[in-house]
């Protein structure tokens, strides 16, 4: 199926409280960033944050490495900042991990991840049981390949494996947002084939699979849909990190729509975004702002009670 309108298998997205405040629309935390020479991540987190609140959500915190947070609220200004705190080998302390562990609790949905770098195994780890809601992107999906070797001997000996840990959360708890490359490491981690499905990872591991390419196949334990999810403008550095803000976005404020079709509603608003984007300004071209920028008139197309434009 090519996306250039609202599939009509994918549930509209719910009307608006109109006497809602921002308490009402979801609180989502954001955690990422790296700032370990020579790598420097800031932009991924900050463009999840964007993702979330251009999606609707109420609030957006960014939790990064103390040195890059005030231009991770650069991009994102909107959002409110948390510093994790790193000791002096580049890892985050004890009570930075802890708490991470509180203000994931306390979010309505978590996207962990974007940018976070090779230490991202130590913040999964001590985010996973608290969060409610939980996005696995970018770097905190690689962890799950690298757990073993990059972790500290004394976590290896007395925590279970991250796969192992994942499939201890609660069903419809837990959303993973592969690319090709990470769904092989993921796949080769949990013992699967590299060429595994979104179906296969989601049955493997208990979560929905939300596996991006030119056709994004999304999965869970019952049911698989695919989409050739927008245009090629989506080849752009970012577009990762908005979607799954987006995902967060919608998730933190969704009380009753099932992680699958969540995932699907998501996956279309920021398909279809860039289809808009493109029939104004061609193929390449565009920034990962401009994307999070074209969420909301998007998402006021496809709301329950709108009138759809058909392209």
């Amino acid at each position: 199926m090519s996306l250039s309108q609202w599939p009509s298998e994918v549930p509209r997205i719910a009307a608006r409280d109109a006497s809602g405040h921002k308490g009402t629309f979801g609180r989502v935390l954001v955690v990422g960033g790296c700032s370990q020479s020579p790598v420097v991540m800031v932009g991924g987190p900050a463009l999840a944050a964007l993702g979330a609140l251009r999606s609707g959500c109420g609030l957006a915190e960014l939790a990064m490495p103390a040195s890059l947070l005030v231009a991770g609220l650069t991009i994102a200004p909107s959002a409110v900042g948390h510093a994790i705190e790193l000791d002096e080998c580049g890892l985050p302390t004890a009570r930075a991990l802890k708490a991470l562990a509180e203000r994931a609790a306390f979010a309505d949905a978590v996207v962990c991840g974007p940018g976070l770098g090779a230490n991202a195994g130590l913040i999964v780890r001590a985010i996973m049981p608290s969060a409610q809601r939980l996005v696995l992107d970018a770097d905190a999906l690689n962890a799950f390949a690298f757990d073993v070797g990059a972790q500290p001997p004394s976590v290896v000996a007395s925590e279970p494996d991250l796969c192992t840990a994942l499939r201890a959360r609660a069903p419809g708890t837990t959303i993973l947002t592969p690319h090709v490359g990470e769904a092989r490491r993921l796949a080769r981690a949990c013992g699967l084939i590299e060429t595994a499905s979104a179906a296969d990872l989601s049955r493997a591991l208990g979560a929905v699979v939300v596996l991006k390419s030119h056709e994004t196949s999304i999965a869970d334990v019952a049911h698989a849909w695919s989409v050739r999810a927008g245009t090629s403008a989506l080849a752009t550095a970012g577009s990762g990190d908005v979607l799954a803000g987006v995902i967060a976005g919608l998730w933190a404020q969704s009380t009753e729509c099932s992680p699958f079709d969540l995932a699907r509603q998501a996956v279309c608003l920021h398909g279809l975004a860039s289809v808009h984007w493109t029939a104004a300004h061609g193929h390449a071209g565009l920034l990962a702002q401009d994307l999070a920028s074209e969420i909301p008139a998007e998402l006021e197309r496809w709301r329950l009670g709108g009138s759809p434009t058909m392209r």
